[in-house]
Protein backbone atom coordinates (compact mmCIF):
# COMPACT_ATOMS: atom_id res chain seq x y z
CA UNK A 1 0.00 0.00 0.00
CA UNK A 2 1.54 3.08 -1.04
CA UNK A 3 -0.04 6.53 0.06
CA UNK A 4 1.36 10.23 -0.87
CA UNK A 5 4.10 11.12 2.46
CA UNK A 6 3.27 13.65 4.97
CA UNK A 7 4.23 16.46 6.47
CA UNK A 8 3.34 15.88 10.08
CA UNK A 9 2.57 12.58 11.82
CA UNK A 10 -0.80 12.67 14.28
CA UNK A 11 -2.50 10.14 16.20
CA UNK A 12 -5.30 9.89 18.07
CA UNK A 13 -6.33 8.50 21.61
CA UNK A 14 -8.10 4.80 21.38
CA UNK A 15 -8.27 2.54 18.65
CA UNK A 16 -4.60 2.02 16.74
CA UNK A 17 -3.94 4.39 13.71
CA UNK A 18 -1.95 3.56 10.69
CA UNK A 19 0.90 6.16 10.48
CA UNK A 20 3.23 6.51 7.53
CA UNK A 21 6.19 7.63 8.86
CA UNK A 22 9.32 9.94 7.54
CA UNK A 23 11.49 6.99 5.96
CA UNK A 24 8.28 5.89 4.01
CA UNK A 25 7.32 3.01 6.22
CA UNK A 26 3.75 2.39 7.82
CA UNK A 27 3.64 1.56 11.17
CA UNK A 28 0.90 1.31 13.59
CA UNK A 29 0.59 3.87 16.84
CA UNK A 30 0.97 3.06 19.76
CA UNK A 31 -2.50 3.74 21.30
CA UNK A 32 -1.53 4.91 25.16
CA UNK A 33 0.95 7.27 23.71
CA UNK A 34 -0.39 10.81 21.94
CA UNK A 35 2.12 10.85 19.74
CA UNK A 36 5.83 9.29 18.71
CA UNK A 37 7.95 8.26 21.39
CA UNK A 38 10.79 10.41 21.04
CA UNK A 39 9.05 13.81 20.69
CA UNK A 40 8.93 16.13 23.80
CA UNK A 41 7.24 18.59 21.93
CA UNK A 42 4.65 16.73 20.17
CA UNK A 43 1.49 18.76 18.92
CA UNK A 44 -1.47 17.13 17.00
CA UNK A 45 -2.28 19.38 14.02
CA UNK A 46 -5.25 17.42 13.43
CA UNK A 47 -6.55 14.51 15.39
CA UNK A 48 -9.90 12.63 14.94
CA UNK A 49 -12.30 14.00 17.75
CA UNK A 50 -14.91 11.09 17.76
CA UNK A 51 -14.01 7.00 16.91
CA UNK A 52 -17.94 5.65 17.02
CA UNK A 53 -20.66 6.97 14.64
CA UNK A 54 -23.95 5.33 15.22
CA UNK A 55 -26.33 4.85 12.40
CA UNK A 56 -29.76 5.98 12.25
CA UNK A 57 -33.05 3.56 13.01
CA UNK A 58 -34.07 4.29 9.83
CA UNK A 59 -32.44 5.86 7.71
CA UNK A 60 -31.62 7.32 3.70
CA UNK A 61 -29.78 4.90 1.41
CA UNK A 62 -27.85 5.86 -1.87
CA UNK A 63 -27.62 4.38 -4.56
CA UNK A 64 -25.66 4.15 -7.70
CA UNK A 65 -28.22 6.39 -9.78
CA UNK A 66 -27.52 9.23 -11.37
CA UNK A 67 -29.78 11.37 -8.91
CA UNK A 68 -28.37 9.80 -5.85
CA UNK A 69 -25.88 12.59 -5.31
CA UNK A 70 -24.54 13.19 -1.93
CA UNK A 71 -23.37 16.73 -2.95
CA UNK A 72 -26.54 17.73 -3.55
CA UNK A 73 -27.93 21.27 -1.21
CA UNK A 74 -29.51 19.04 1.20
CA UNK A 75 -26.30 17.17 2.36
CA UNK A 76 -25.61 18.41 5.36
CA UNK A 77 -25.40 16.78 8.80
CA UNK A 78 -29.04 18.09 10.07
CA UNK A 79 -30.65 15.75 7.07
CA UNK A 80 -30.77 12.63 9.70
CA UNK A 81 -32.24 10.42 7.09
CA UNK A 82 -29.69 11.10 4.60
CA UNK A 83 -26.20 11.37 6.79
CA UNK A 84 -25.91 9.65 9.36
CA UNK A 85 -22.61 11.44 11.04
CA UNK A 86 -20.13 14.03 10.24
CA UNK A 87 -16.89 13.05 11.38
CA UNK A 88 -15.42 15.61 13.89
CA UNK A 89 -11.57 16.65 14.22
CA UNK A 90 -9.67 18.69 16.35
CA UNK A 91 -7.19 20.64 14.48
CA UNK A 92 -4.33 22.63 15.91
CA UNK A 93 -4.12 25.17 13.17
CA UNK A 94 -7.10 27.59 11.48
CA UNK A 95 -5.08 27.58 8.18
CA UNK A 96 -6.02 23.52 7.16
CA UNK A 97 -8.94 22.58 4.52
CA UNK A 98 -9.08 19.33 5.28
CA UNK A 99 -11.41 16.48 3.04
CA UNK A 100 -11.74 12.85 4.08
CA UNK A 101 -12.24 9.61 2.26
CA UNK A 102 -12.76 6.09 3.00
CA UNK A 103 -9.82 4.06 2.80
CA UNK A 104 -11.19 0.43 3.69
CA UNK A 105 -13.76 -1.09 5.56
CA UNK A 106 -14.66 -4.48 6.85
CA UNK A 107 -17.94 -5.75 4.96
CA UNK A 108 -19.44 -8.44 7.37
CA UNK A 109 -21.11 -11.27 5.30
CA UNK A 110 -24.16 -11.06 7.53
CA UNK A 111 -25.29 -7.69 6.39
CA UNK A 112 -26.66 -7.27 3.32
CA UNK A 113 -29.35 -5.71 1.12
CA UNK A 114 -31.47 -7.91 -1.42
CA UNK A 115 -33.13 -6.16 -4.24
CA UNK A 116 -34.77 -9.59 -5.58
CA UNK A 117 -34.94 -12.28 -3.59
CA UNK A 118 -31.31 -13.49 -5.29
CA UNK A 119 -29.58 -10.27 -5.88
CA UNK A 120 -28.06 -8.95 -2.93
CA UNK A 121 -25.25 -6.21 -2.33
CA UNK A 122 -23.28 -5.33 0.59
CA UNK A 123 -24.14 -1.91 2.08
CA UNK A 124 -20.88 0.06 1.90
CA UNK A 125 -20.15 3.09 4.34
CA UNK A 126 -19.08 6.43 2.48
CA UNK A 127 -18.27 9.28 3.09
CA UNK A 128 -18.29 13.10 1.21
CA UNK A 129 -15.73 15.24 0.85
CA UNK A 130 -16.73 17.70 3.39
CA UNK A 131 -16.71 14.70 6.06
CA UNK A 132 -20.55 13.57 6.03
CA UNK A 133 -21.33 9.71 6.55
CA UNK A 134 -23.41 7.64 4.17
CA UNK A 135 -24.34 4.14 3.24
CA UNK A 136 -23.87 3.20 -0.19
CA UNK A 137 -25.40 0.09 -2.23
CA UNK A 138 -24.51 -0.53 -5.81
CA UNK A 139 -27.81 -0.29 -7.46
CA UNK A 140 -29.59 1.89 -10.01
CA UNK A 141 -32.93 1.76 -7.75
CA UNK A 142 -33.25 5.47 -6.69
CA UNK A 143 -33.82 6.56 -3.23
CA UNK A 144 -34.10 4.22 -0.70
CA UNK A 145 -35.35 3.99 2.39
CA UNK A 146 -34.95 1.35 4.86
CA UNK A 147 -34.58 0.22 8.32
CA UNK A 148 -31.14 -0.06 10.01
CA UNK A 149 -32.08 -1.64 13.25
CA UNK A 150 -29.55 -4.31 13.36
CA UNK A 151 -26.97 -2.79 11.67
CA UNK A 152 -23.62 -4.16 12.24
CA UNK A 153 -20.51 -2.80 14.04
CA UNK A 154 -18.13 -2.30 11.15
CA UNK A 155 -14.53 -1.03 11.39
CA UNK A 156 -13.82 1.95 8.70
CA UNK A 157 -10.65 3.52 8.09
CA UNK A 158 -11.09 6.65 7.08
CA UNK A 159 -8.39 9.84 5.84
CA UNK A 160 -8.48 13.74 6.36
CA UNK A 161 -5.71 15.47 4.54
CA UNK A 162 -5.22 19.18 3.82
CA UNK A 163 -3.70 19.75 -0.09
CA UNK A 164 -1.91 22.61 0.95
CA UNK A 165 0.28 21.54 3.37
CA UNK A 166 0.84 17.34 2.00
CA UNK A 167 -0.92 16.57 5.30
CA UNK A 168 -2.89 13.47 5.30
CA UNK A 169 -3.84 11.14 8.44
CA UNK A 170 -5.46 8.26 8.77
CA UNK A 171 -7.88 6.64 11.62
CA UNK A 172 -9.94 3.26 11.95
CA UNK A 173 -13.42 4.28 13.53
CA UNK A 174 -16.23 2.54 13.92
CA UNK A 175 -19.71 2.90 12.37
CA UNK A 176 -22.18 0.82 15.05
CA UNK A 177 -25.81 -0.27 15.11
CA UNK A 178 -28.64 2.28 16.51
CA UNK A 179 -29.45 2.87 20.03
CA UNK A 180 -31.26 -0.58 21.00
CA UNK A 181 -34.97 -0.51 21.37
CA UNK A 182 -36.34 -1.69 24.32
CA UNK A 183 -38.36 -4.18 24.58
CA UNK A 184 -37.21 -6.20 21.73
CA UNK A 185 -34.47 -7.97 23.86
CA UNK A 186 -36.17 -11.78 24.24
CA UNK A 187 -35.73 -11.98 20.64
CA UNK A 188 -31.73 -12.66 20.10
CA UNK A 189 -30.33 -11.21 16.94
CA UNK A 190 -30.54 -11.71 13.24
CA UNK A 191 -34.39 -13.85 13.26
CA UNK A 192 -37.52 -12.16 11.50
CA UNK A 193 -38.87 -11.69 15.72
CA UNK A 194 -35.86 -9.29 16.28
CA UNK A 195 -36.28 -7.55 13.08
CA UNK A 196 -40.08 -7.30 13.72
CA UNK A 197 -39.91 -6.13 16.86
CA UNK A 198 -37.52 -3.52 15.96
CA UNK A 199 -39.42 -2.42 13.20
CA UNK A 200 -42.75 -2.30 14.36
CA UNK A 201 -41.97 -0.11 17.81
CA UNK A 202 -44.14 3.37 17.86
CA UNK A 203 -42.29 6.08 18.51
CA UNK A 204 -44.45 8.76 19.41
CA UNK A 205 -43.77 11.65 21.30
CA UNK A 206 -46.08 13.11 23.88
CA UNK A 207 -46.91 16.67 24.73
CA UNK A 208 -46.81 17.97 21.70
CA UNK A 209 -50.82 19.09 21.59
CA UNK A 210 -52.42 22.11 22.58
CA UNK A 211 -55.55 22.75 24.39
CA UNK A 212 -56.53 18.99 24.37
CA UNK A 213 -60.23 19.58 25.50
CA UNK A 214 -61.08 22.13 22.91
CA UNK A 215 -59.55 20.15 20.01
CA UNK A 216 -61.59 17.00 20.95
CA UNK A 217 -64.63 19.26 20.39
CA UNK A 218 -64.18 19.14 16.45
CA UNK A 219 -63.40 15.58 16.35
CA UNK A 220 -66.05 14.05 13.75
CA UNK A 221 -67.91 10.80 15.16
CA UNK A 222 -65.22 8.34 15.09
CA UNK A 223 -65.06 4.46 16.06
CA UNK A 224 -65.15 5.10 19.65
CA UNK A 225 -66.60 7.79 21.80
CA UNK A 226 -64.34 10.99 21.28
CA UNK A 227 -63.46 11.32 25.35
CA UNK A 228 -61.80 7.63 24.77
CA UNK A 229 -59.30 9.62 22.46
CA UNK A 230 -55.90 11.48 23.61
CA UNK A 231 -54.17 13.68 21.03
CA UNK A 232 -50.43 12.25 20.61
CA UNK A 233 -48.90 13.94 18.21
CA UNK A 234 -49.79 17.99 16.87
CA UNK A 235 -47.68 20.29 14.68
CA UNK A 236 -49.09 23.24 14.42
CA UNK A 237 -46.54 24.84 12.72
CA UNK A 238 -46.15 27.95 14.25
CA UNK A 239 -42.96 28.51 15.36
CA UNK A 240 -41.00 31.72 14.56
CA UNK A 241 -38.55 31.60 12.22
CA UNK A 242 -34.76 32.84 12.71
CA UNK A 243 -33.56 36.61 11.26
CA UNK A 244 -32.66 36.43 7.68
CA UNK A 245 -29.70 35.68 6.09
CA UNK A 246 -27.42 37.38 4.32
CA UNK A 247 -29.48 36.80 0.96
CA UNK A 248 -32.90 37.70 3.27
CA UNK A 249 -34.09 34.04 3.61
CA UNK A 250 -35.35 33.13 6.79
CA UNK A 251 -35.10 29.28 7.85
CA UNK A 252 -38.85 28.47 9.37
CA UNK A 253 -38.35 24.79 8.99
CA UNK A 254 -35.49 24.94 11.72
CA UNK A 255 -38.37 25.87 14.34
CA UNK A 256 -39.45 22.22 14.10
CA UNK A 257 -38.86 19.90 16.67
CA UNK A 258 -36.17 17.73 15.33
CA UNK A 259 -37.16 14.46 17.79
CA UNK A 260 -40.34 14.58 15.44
CA UNK A 261 -39.25 15.65 11.89
CA UNK A 262 -36.05 15.20 9.58
CA UNK A 263 -35.74 18.23 7.50
CA UNK A 264 -33.12 20.55 6.30
CA UNK A 265 -32.37 23.95 5.50
CA UNK A 266 -34.94 25.69 3.80
CA UNK A 267 -32.88 28.23 2.24
CA UNK A 268 -31.35 25.74 0.64
CA UNK A 269 -33.57 25.29 -1.70
CA UNK A 270 -34.95 28.24 -3.17
CA UNK A 271 -36.77 29.36 -6.44
CA UNK A 272 -35.28 31.71 -9.09
CA UNK A 273 -36.54 34.92 -6.59
CA UNK A 274 -35.02 33.45 -3.49
CA UNK A 275 -38.24 32.02 -2.50
CA UNK A 276 -37.67 28.63 -0.42
CA UNK A 277 -39.82 25.50 -2.06
CA UNK A 278 -40.77 24.79 1.67
CA UNK A 279 -40.57 26.67 4.63
CA UNK A 280 -42.65 27.16 7.94
CA UNK A 281 -44.22 30.91 8.37
CA UNK A 282 -46.84 33.30 9.71
CA UNK A 283 -48.34 29.46 11.48
CA UNK A 284 -48.00 27.61 8.67
CA UNK A 285 -46.30 25.14 6.24
CA UNK A 286 -45.75 26.38 2.83
CA UNK A 287 -45.12 23.76 0.02
CA UNK A 288 -44.45 24.81 -3.36
CA UNK A 289 -43.27 23.85 -6.76
CA UNK A 290 -41.29 25.36 -9.87
CA UNK A 291 -38.66 24.17 -12.01
CA UNK A 292 -35.93 25.42 -10.08
CA UNK A 293 -37.13 23.49 -7.15
CA UNK A 294 -37.37 20.29 -8.74
CA UNK A 295 -34.37 20.30 -10.81
CA UNK A 296 -32.77 17.29 -8.65
CA UNK A 297 -32.01 19.48 -5.59
CA UNK A 298 -34.22 16.51 -3.43
CA UNK A 299 -34.25 13.62 -6.50
CA UNK A 300 -35.58 14.31 -10.11
CA UNK A 301 -39.02 14.82 -9.15
CA UNK A 302 -39.10 16.32 -5.95
CA UNK A 303 -39.10 19.48 -4.89
CA UNK A 304 -39.81 19.84 -1.08
CA UNK A 305 -40.16 17.17 1.56
CA UNK A 306 -40.63 16.47 5.24
CA UNK A 307 -40.99 13.75 7.23
CA UNK A 308 -41.39 11.50 10.20
CA UNK A 309 -39.36 8.81 8.84
CA UNK A 310 -36.99 6.85 11.98
CA UNK A 311 -38.81 9.54 14.62
CA UNK A 312 -42.61 9.37 14.53
CA UNK A 313 -43.89 5.98 13.51
CA UNK A 314 -47.45 5.08 14.38
CA UNK A 315 -50.33 2.28 13.94
CA UNK A 316 -53.98 2.86 13.85
CA UNK A 317 -55.47 6.12 15.16
CA UNK A 318 -57.33 9.51 13.68
CA UNK A 319 -55.20 11.62 11.49
CA UNK A 320 -56.45 15.46 10.50
CA UNK A 321 -54.83 17.93 8.22
CA UNK A 322 -56.03 21.75 7.39
CA UNK A 323 -54.55 22.88 4.12
CA UNK A 324 -55.47 25.72 2.23
CA UNK A 325 -53.90 26.56 -1.75
CA UNK A 326 -54.75 28.62 -4.93
CA UNK A 327 -56.04 26.67 -7.81
CA UNK A 328 -53.50 28.16 -10.94
CA UNK A 329 -52.94 25.46 -13.16
CA UNK A 330 -49.38 24.48 -13.38
CA UNK A 331 -48.63 23.21 -17.49
CA UNK A 332 -47.15 19.95 -16.55
CA UNK A 333 -47.68 17.64 -13.75
CA UNK A 334 -46.65 18.09 -10.40
CA UNK A 335 -48.21 16.51 -7.15
CA UNK A 336 -48.88 18.34 -3.42
CA UNK A 337 -49.53 15.22 -0.45
CA UNK A 338 -49.60 13.85 2.31
CA UNK A 339 -48.36 10.23 2.60
CA UNK A 340 -48.25 7.59 5.47
CA UNK A 341 -45.77 5.43 4.22
CA UNK A 342 -42.19 3.91 4.24
CA UNK A 343 -41.06 3.37 0.52
CA UNK A 344 -41.12 0.11 0.55
CA UNK A 345 -37.98 -1.28 1.31
CA UNK A 346 -38.61 -3.55 4.34
CA UNK A 347 -39.90 -6.54 2.78
CA UNK A 348 -36.34 -7.04 1.34
CA UNK A 349 -35.00 -7.90 3.89
CA UNK A 350 -37.55 -10.21 5.52
CA UNK A 351 -37.20 -12.36 2.30
CA UNK A 352 -33.60 -11.86 1.41
CA UNK A 353 -31.89 -12.44 5.04
CA UNK A 354 -34.69 -13.70 7.27
CA UNK A 355 -36.63 -16.28 4.49
CA UNK A 356 -39.80 -14.86 5.28
CA UNK A 357 -42.66 -16.10 2.71
CA UNK A 358 -45.47 -13.55 1.22
CA UNK A 359 -48.08 -16.16 0.42
CA UNK A 360 -51.12 -14.78 1.10
CA UNK A 361 -53.19 -10.96 2.28
CA UNK A 362 -52.18 -11.73 5.74
CA UNK A 363 -48.35 -12.30 5.40
CA UNK A 364 -48.68 -9.10 3.36
CA UNK A 365 -50.62 -6.95 5.13
CA UNK A 366 -48.16 -7.96 8.76
CA UNK A 367 -44.94 -8.29 6.70
CA UNK A 368 -44.89 -5.09 4.46
CA UNK A 369 -46.07 -1.67 4.39
CA UNK A 370 -49.46 0.13 2.77
CA UNK A 371 -49.03 3.64 0.83
CA UNK A 372 -52.03 5.55 2.89
CA UNK A 373 -52.42 8.38 1.14
CA UNK A 374 -54.24 11.28 3.30
CA UNK A 375 -54.71 13.79 0.23
CA UNK A 376 -52.81 13.94 -3.45
CA UNK A 377 -53.65 17.27 -4.93
CA UNK A 378 -53.01 17.72 -8.60
CA UNK A 379 -53.16 21.16 -9.87
CA UNK A 380 -53.06 20.68 -13.24
CA UNK A 381 -56.56 18.58 -12.99
CA UNK A 382 -57.71 21.28 -10.29
CA UNK A 383 -58.35 17.80 -8.45
CA UNK A 384 -57.55 15.52 -5.44
CA UNK A 385 -57.70 12.25 -4.27
CA UNK A 386 -57.54 10.08 -0.98
CA UNK A 387 -55.83 6.43 -1.83
CA UNK A 388 -54.81 3.16 0.03
CA UNK A 389 -52.63 0.67 -2.11
CA UNK A 390 -51.62 -2.89 -1.62
CA UNK A 391 -48.90 -4.94 -3.41
CA UNK A 392 -49.27 -1.91 -6.35
CA UNK A 393 -46.59 -2.15 -8.30
CA UNK A 394 -44.98 -5.04 -7.32
CA UNK A 395 -44.54 -8.46 -8.20
CA UNK A 396 -44.31 -11.02 -4.36
CA UNK A 397 -44.02 -14.02 -6.82
CA UNK A 398 -47.54 -14.72 -4.64
CA UNK A 399 -49.84 -14.14 -7.23
CA UNK A 400 -51.34 -11.20 -4.97
CA UNK A 401 -53.62 -8.97 -7.24
CA UNK A 402 -52.24 -5.12 -6.82
CA UNK A 403 -55.69 -3.25 -5.05
CA UNK A 404 -56.56 0.02 -4.17
CA UNK A 405 -59.21 2.45 -3.15
CA UNK A 406 -60.06 5.88 -5.00
CA UNK A 407 -61.83 9.02 -3.14
CA UNK A 408 -61.68 12.04 -5.27
CA UNK A 409 -62.57 15.60 -4.97
CA UNK A 410 -63.00 17.84 -8.33
CA UNK A 411 -63.02 21.50 -7.08
CA UNK A 412 -63.78 23.54 -10.49
CA UNK A 413 -66.20 20.92 -11.89
CA UNK A 414 -69.10 18.24 -11.39
CA UNK A 415 -68.34 14.20 -11.18
CA UNK A 416 -70.27 11.92 -10.10
CA UNK A 417 -67.68 9.97 -7.96
CA UNK A 418 -66.95 13.70 -6.38
CA UNK A 419 -66.57 14.54 -2.77
CA UNK A 420 -68.09 17.38 -3.06
CA UNK A 421 -70.82 18.94 -6.55
CA UNK A 422 -69.29 22.15 -8.11
CA UNK A 423 -71.27 22.53 -11.12
CA UNK A 424 -70.21 26.49 -11.58
CA UNK A 425 -67.04 25.75 -12.08
CA UNK A 426 -64.33 27.99 -10.69
CA UNK A 427 -62.14 30.81 -11.53
CA UNK A 428 -58.19 30.78 -11.98
CA UNK A 429 -57.15 32.15 -8.77
CA UNK A 430 -59.96 30.29 -6.55
CA UNK A 431 -58.69 28.94 -3.40
CA UNK A 432 -60.22 26.26 -1.46
CA UNK A 433 -59.43 25.64 2.38
CA UNK A 434 -59.65 21.91 3.28
CA UNK A 435 -60.12 19.31 6.92
CA UNK A 436 -59.28 16.09 5.99
CA UNK A 437 -59.23 13.63 7.92
CA UNK A 438 -58.50 9.56 8.16
CA UNK A 439 -59.16 7.23 11.08
CA UNK A 440 -57.39 4.23 10.57
CA UNK A 441 -58.30 0.96 13.03
CA UNK A 442 -57.45 -2.53 12.45
CA UNK A 443 -61.11 -3.50 10.87
CA UNK A 444 -60.46 -0.57 7.97
CA UNK A 445 -60.19 3.22 7.24
CA UNK A 446 -62.87 5.62 7.65
CA UNK A 447 -62.31 8.75 5.60
CA UNK A 448 -63.83 12.45 6.57
CA UNK A 449 -63.53 15.87 4.80
CA UNK A 450 -64.54 19.57 5.51
CA UNK A 451 -64.81 22.07 2.39
CA UNK A 452 -65.44 25.33 3.21
CA UNK A 453 -68.17 27.00 0.70
CA UNK A 454 -69.34 23.35 0.55
CA UNK A 455 -69.31 21.20 3.65
CA UNK A 456 -69.72 22.61 7.03
CA UNK A 457 -68.38 19.88 9.25
CA UNK A 458 -66.16 16.50 8.48
CA UNK A 459 -68.09 14.38 6.39
CA UNK A 460 -67.87 11.18 6.36
CA UNK A 461 -67.31 9.65 3.05
CA UNK A 462 -69.77 7.29 1.98
CA UNK A 463 -69.68 4.14 0.22
CA UNK A 464 -70.96 5.50 -3.35
CA UNK A 465 -68.20 8.14 -3.27
CA UNK A 466 -65.61 4.92 -2.78
CA UNK A 467 -63.73 3.75 -6.14
CA UNK A 468 -62.21 0.23 -6.08
CA UNK A 469 -59.88 -0.64 -8.32
CA UNK A 470 -57.20 -3.72 -8.77
CA UNK A 471 -54.45 -3.93 -11.71
CA UNK A 472 -54.89 -6.54 -14.36
CA UNK A 473 -52.10 -8.50 -15.77
CA UNK A 474 -51.17 -6.12 -18.14
CA UNK A 475 -51.19 -3.10 -16.06
CA UNK A 476 -53.94 -1.49 -16.79
CA UNK A 477 -56.39 -0.49 -13.46
CA UNK A 478 -59.75 -1.70 -13.54
CA UNK A 479 -62.96 -0.78 -11.40
CA UNK A 480 -64.35 -3.30 -9.42
CA UNK A 481 -68.19 -3.60 -8.88
CA UNK A 482 -71.08 -5.87 -7.81
CA UNK A 483 -69.90 -8.29 -5.26
CA UNK A 484 -66.41 -8.28 -5.84
CA UNK A 485 -66.58 -4.47 -4.98
CA UNK A 486 -68.76 -4.79 -1.97
CA UNK A 487 -66.53 -7.47 -0.21
CA UNK A 488 -63.90 -4.74 0.55
CA UNK A 489 -66.97 -2.71 3.32
CA UNK A 490 -67.61 -3.30 6.59
CA UNK A 491 -69.53 -1.96 9.44
CA UNK A 492 -68.85 -1.24 13.03
CA UNK A 493 -72.69 -1.37 13.36
CA UNK A 494 -74.11 -3.78 10.57
CA UNK A 495 -77.32 -2.16 11.73
CA UNK A 496 -75.89 1.35 10.93
CA UNK A 497 -74.54 2.75 7.50
CA UNK A 498 -73.21 5.35 9.13
CA UNK A 499 -70.66 3.48 10.47
CA UNK A 500 -68.88 2.35 7.37
CA UNK A 501 -65.22 0.81 7.36
CA UNK A 502 -63.55 0.61 3.95
CA UNK A 503 -61.37 -2.52 3.97
CA UNK A 504 -58.94 -2.15 1.13
CA UNK A 505 -55.42 -2.56 2.22
CA UNK A 506 -56.12 -2.32 5.89
CA UNK A 507 -52.04 -1.63 6.98
CA UNK A 508 -50.69 -3.48 9.92
CA UNK A 509 -47.47 -1.51 10.69
CA UNK A 510 -46.58 1.46 12.03
CA UNK A 511 -46.22 4.41 9.28
CA UNK A 512 -44.60 7.64 9.29
CA UNK A 513 -45.95 11.12 7.88
CA UNK A 514 -44.43 12.36 4.56
CA UNK A 515 -45.47 16.06 3.61
CA UNK A 516 -44.26 16.79 0.23
CA UNK A 517 -44.21 18.48 -3.10
CA UNK A 518 -42.62 16.55 -6.77
CA UNK A 519 -43.54 17.35 -10.26
CA UNK A 520 -41.95 17.18 -14.09
CA UNK A 521 -41.45 20.75 -14.47
CA UNK A 522 -38.81 22.11 -16.66
CA UNK A 523 -36.43 24.90 -15.64
CA UNK A 524 -38.49 27.39 -17.70
CA UNK A 525 -41.78 26.91 -14.92
CA UNK A 526 -40.12 29.10 -12.43
CA UNK A 527 -40.78 31.19 -10.45
CA UNK A 528 -43.21 29.31 -8.07
CA UNK A 529 -46.78 29.78 -8.71
CA UNK A 530 -48.98 27.43 -6.81
CA UNK A 531 -48.39 27.01 -2.96
CA UNK A 532 -50.08 25.43 -0.31
CA UNK A 533 -50.43 25.88 3.43
CA UNK A 534 -50.61 23.11 6.02
CA UNK A 535 -52.36 24.55 9.21
CA UNK A 536 -51.91 21.52 11.35
CA UNK A 537 -51.53 18.17 11.16
CA UNK A 538 -53.29 16.08 14.45
CA UNK A 539 -52.57 12.38 15.46
CA UNK A 540 -55.31 11.02 17.65
CA UNK A 541 -55.35 7.58 19.84
CA UNK A 542 -57.87 6.04 21.76
CA UNK A 543 -57.22 4.82 25.08
CA UNK A 544 -57.72 0.97 24.18
CA UNK A 545 -55.63 1.25 20.93
CA UNK A 546 -58.43 -0.09 19.20
CA UNK A 547 -57.88 -3.83 20.71
CA UNK A 548 -61.69 -4.58 20.72
CA UNK A 549 -61.23 -5.04 16.63
CA UNK A 550 -60.31 -7.96 14.73
CA UNK A 551 -57.80 -7.54 11.81
CA UNK A 552 -58.98 -7.24 8.27
CA UNK A 553 -57.06 -9.02 6.16
CA UNK A 554 -58.72 -8.61 2.77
Amino acid sequence: MSRAPVALLVAAACAPGLLMLADGSEAFADPSSPGPVSSGSYDAAVSFADLEYPVPFYGRLFTSHANDNPAAPEATADFATSFFGEVATDMGSDDLDLSFKVEGQSLPPGYRLCHTRTACSHVSVRITDEGLLYLHVPWTFHYLHLHLGDFPTRPVELSASDDDTDLKVYREVLVTPPTAATGCEDYGENNPDAYTCLFLREVIPEGLGGSESTLRAGLPDLVQDAGNYSLVFAEEFDGTPPDANAAGCRDGLSTLDDTAWVYYDACDIVDSLGEPCGNVADGSLVMADSGRCSSGMLGTLASFGLATYGKVHAKYGYLEVKYTFNLEAWPGDNNFNLVMFTRGTHLRFLTGRYGVAIDDWEDLLRNTDIEIDVFEYLPRYQTESAHQYANWGRDFGSGLVPIASNKRIDYCSSNALSIIANPDGCGSIDTFTVTKGIEWTPGGYRTFTKVDGFQNSLTLVPKDKIEIQNLNRAGNRVTLTGAQRDRYFGYVDPDDTGTLLEQVAVSHMPLPISLGVWGKLGPSIDPIRTRMKIDYVRFWQPEDHYANMEPVYQ
